[in-house]
């Protein structure tokens, strides 16, 4: 069933909140974890005493023990009828229920000047050798060329590691960690792991659509299945478990593609994201998804955590297709000639009239098809004759359609034609269906044109799905940066396509999500570590983040800094910059129209020559701060090696509208020409309502069934409106509407819970009012 949240003729997929586990709790013990002590086997050895005092009076209270943790956090996973006295025994500082997460679900590098960043390393072959990437996820599909290792790699000294035992048999050179948590195989049931561990480092093979390679195809790789083999979820337990190993295996940077919507931020301080934060302050860095739900302030609240890298999704710089001028897109292979290459636009001329030669194997009447784009179709010769004939006769490109009764039985399927032995002028692929309809056009619509969409360019959009801030509670700009999050091919599970999430005949998949967002950026984060080795944490994270590319959107303008951060990944800056900020972020907050307010940031040189750069604002209003320093001489800064100079921001403003201030401290270095980009952001209040996020609603429904929404109205900058209470009226279905209420507030602060019940099988819509607002929620009753 697919659930659909609506807002006028725009969709997105439906969000998902985290879920309680019944009769699973973690206990936190009052003693400190080792993380935090200099001595941690020491500190393992005592906190082994702790918790085994602590075991046996649980086992007086009918509870199991599932697992111990020691490392990001002293606690205790167990199972228990109840949570009831849990908290008031001796030793114990807190209990939480065990939660459930989803994959954040739902590759071109050059969006991200990877290849540009390999070339600058000596070659792909260099990309994150010698760094470990902690993958937390649904584990791996073990059998898939792209794990592993090429001619040369093995695993480092006191590698590999597996529990349970039995799954040493999935390490190798590439693969040294192979770690599941409940006695289980590391062994991907869903794809999902293995999709991100490709687009992590995964090594660099030949596929259907040509060459594929993850980021950090150099780097190692630690397997943590931390999905609950049953329902394949996150559990919480599972994942703090996770991080406690990948920091005593000594992984470099851990990725985690999975969450739920923001609903209390940071501050919830569940213990694995305490946890979290503890291996990040012992030198990890902790790259996280941003998130899948639409809406402000549905950044996860673990990514909203000042120092994990939170990565929102830009569109894939243009999703290759045939665009019509009367209809929709058809979506479209590109041939191999062709990699990067602007749009072209033109007529089509239909090959079939032109003395029956539909296939496009004969020569063409000389200037028969002169700056026009030729229409063929699959079958008999080769695709370079086919574009060769329409070369001949004055094409500008081509576009191939399938046949009805092609060789792999799937007349819709999209093919990559060959044609590099001869490569003449480009071509695009599409379906049977898609190429009569395009036949049809061409005879009957007068001044009819098509645009043929390729690979490459600059993203100008950021994926509908992707998660934006503020965080909620502190409002700090997140996410920080984003990476190409649609059409993203990756490596999949080998089963009939649509078993599971990412499961393909052919071992690959084109997907979308933040899930995949995330997994480049630590790619990334692995190849500048390995380039640059020697650097503090907080210098590779600012190195990553204030490093990118600006976002520019079709419209000209730069996206807000609540939805894509400081811009899009660009490896080639970081690997060159030579500034590191801290913090990487500037949020004000939100208050009212006047502000007399400032904050405080330092830039390091991380070179090894004194630098000279150039600091200017980039303001999206006219209302904009001024910057200030001891050492600014005007707009130029000049700092030694290795030093850092504090820099103050300061606002200073009356009169402000309701709405957002935002923009960006850019520092140009003069020597390298990179700009760092730090962005800044302050809201006024007041705003009338402009959005709605959905932040919990069920999976499935069947008739007659009572549900449950969790939703929150935002003003246009994005800030919570706690007063605005929705109104609800059925629409479809029979349906009805049973009460309006504030949801609990520790759990879902400044929302709202709508419960109603569904009436007899089939489609249900709702439609809730947000002020001036409308919206339409739409769910199918089983």
């Amino acid at each position: 069933m697919m659930l659909r949240w609506s807002l006028a003729l725009c969709l997105a997929t439906a969000a998902f909140a985290q879920d309680i586990v019944p009769g699973r709790y973690i206990l936190e013990l009052t003693g400190d974890p080792a993380i935090v002590h200099q001595d941690r086997a020491r500190r393992r050895s005592e906190i082994q005493t702790e918790q085994q005092s602590l075991e046996r009076v649980l086992r007086t209270r009918r509870a199991t023990v599932r697992a111990r943790v020691d490392t990001v956090a002293n606690a205790l996973i167990v199972d228990a009828p109840d949570a009831t006295g849990l908290a008031s025994l001796p030793g114990v500082r807190r209990v939480e229920p065990v939660r459930r997460f989803k994959p954040l679900l739902l590759a071109q590098f050059e969006n991200h000047q990877v290849p540009a960043a390999w070339e600058a390393i000596g070659g792909s072959e260099k990309a994150g050798a010698g760094i470990k990437i902690g993958i937390l996820d649904s584990g791996l599909n073990t059998d898939h060329p792209g794990f592993r290792p090429p001619e040369g790699m093995a695993a480092p000294d006191g590698f590999p590691l597996a529990v349970p035992e039995e799954n040493l048999q999935f390490t190798n050179g590439k693969v040294i960690v192979a770690r599941a948590f409940d006695g289980g195989a590391i062994t991907d049931r869903t794809g999902h792991g293995t999709g991100v561990a490709m687009a992590a480092a995964g090594v660099q093979l030949d596929t259907p659509r040509g060459t594929l390679s993850g980021v950090a195809p150099a780097a190692w790789l630690g397997i943590y299945r931390v999905t609950n083999s049953v329902d394949q979820y996150y559990y919480t337990d599972a994942i703090l478990q996770g991080l406690d190993w990948a920091v005593k295996d000594g992984m470099d940077i851990v990725n985690l593609s999975f969450g739920s919507p923001g609903a209390t931020g940071a501050a919830g301080d569940l213990i694995y994201e305490s946890g979290t934060r503890r291996a990040i302050e012992s030198g990890i860095l902790v790259v996280h998804a941003a998130g899948n739900t639409p809406g402000a302030q549905t950044v996860d609240d673990a990514a909203s955590a000042e120092k994990e890298i939170a990565v929102g999704a830009n569109v894939a710089s243009s999703s290759t297709s045939v665009i019509p001028s009367v209809g929709l897109p058809y979506p479209a292979a590109e041939s191999d000639n062709v990699t990067t290459l602007a749009p072209i636009s033109g007529t089509v001329v239909d090959a079939e009239t032109l003395d029956g030669n539909l296939l496009g194997c004969d020569a063409f009447p000389p200037e028969s098809m002169t700056n026009r784009i030729a229409l063929m179709r699959r079958g008999t010769c080769t695709f370079a004759v086919k574009l060769a004939n329409a070369a001949a006769a004055g094409a500008l490109a081509a576009i191939i359609f399938n046949s009805p009764n092609p060789p792999d039985g799937n007349p819709e399927g999209l093919v990559f034609m060959t044609v590099a032995d001869n490569p003449t002028i480009p071509g695009l692929f599409i379906g049977n269906t898609n190429g009569n309809k395009l036949k049809e056009l061409v005879s009957t619509v007068e001044d009819f044109t098509v645009q043929l969409r390729f690979p490459g360019g600059t993203p100008t959009s950021l994926a509908s799905f992707s998660s934006q801030g503020p965080s909620v509670g502190d409002l700090a700009i997140k996410p920080d940066l984003v990476a190409t999050g649609t059409a993203f091919y990756t490596a999949a599970v080998y089963a009939p396509a649509g078993s599971c999430s990412l499961c393909d005949p052919s071992g690959y998949v084109s997907v979308q999500g933040t899930s995949f967002s995330a997994p480049l950026t630590a790619g990334a984060a692995a190849v500048l570590k390995a380039a640059r080795p020697g650097l503090a944490s907080d210098d590779y994270r600012s190195l990553l983040i204030n490093s990118t590319s600006p976002m520019i959107l079709t419209n000209g303008s730069t996206a807000n800094v609540m939805a894509a951060g400081s811009g899009i990944l660009n490896l080639k800056n970081a690997l060159s910059s030579t500034i590191a900020a801290a913090p990487v972020s500037l949020s004000f907050g939100a208050g009212e129209g006047t502000l007399d307010g400032s904050r405080e940031f330092t830039l390091k040189n991380l070179g090894a020559e004194p630098a000279t750069w150039n600091l200017t604002i980039d303001s999206a209003n006219d209302t904009k701060p001024v910057l200030s320093a001891e050492t600014l001489a005007g707009e130029t800064l000049t700092v030694g090696p290795g030093e850092s100079a504090p820099l103050k921001l300061s606002f200073l403003a009356e009169g402000l509208a309701a709405g957002a201030f935002q923009g960006f401290v850019n520092v140009q270095d003069t020597a390298t020409g990179v700009t760092t980009r730090i962005p800044y952001w302050y809201a006024v209040t007041g705003g009338a309502p402009a959005t709605m996020a959905l932040l919990s609603d069920p999976d499935t429904a069947s008739a007659f069934e009572q549900i449950s929404l969790i939703v929150r109205s935002h003003d246009a900058a994005g800030l919570p409106l706690p007063d605005v209470e929705p109104i609800v009226t059925p629409v479809l279905g029979g349906g009805t509407v049973d009460n309006v209420l504030r949801a609990p507030g520790r759990s879902y602060p400044n929302s709202w819970r709508i419960t109603m019940h569904l009436g007899p099988s089939g489609p249900h819509q709702f439609r809730i009012q947000i002020g001036d607002v409308p919206y339409i929620y739409s769910i199918n009753a089983n």
